[in-house]
């Protein structure tokens, strides 16, 4: 498997998979199975933060070439869909 990073891009593999998996299981234990939806909304939060202030002047942190603020999309997207198959279920 190959990774491709600039800058301090490798970030964004421990704020989308620590971040998201750690957040769901304290959360869950608070909030109960909404917990994890929180966690990703929280995650996304988070990485549109620390993406901004990382890049503040050029995208030189990225992940596959995918400047760390971008990364947010991907990850609200997770968090509508766990939202969508919370309604359904």
């Amino acid at each position: 498997m190959l990774i491709v990073w600039t800058g301090l891009g490798l970030l964004v593999v421990p704020l989308l998979m620590g971040g998201g998996i750690v957040g769901a299981v304290v959360l869950e234990g608070l909030v109960g199975p909404i917990g994890a939806t929180v966690a990703l909304g929280i995650g996304t939060v988070l990485l549109v933060v620390v993406g901004r202030v990382m890049n503040r002047a050029y995208n030189e942190h990225t992940l596959y070439g995918i400047p760390i603020q971008h990364w947010a999309w991907i990850q609200g997207f997770f968090a509508v869909f766990s939202v969508v198959l919370l309604l359904v279920g």
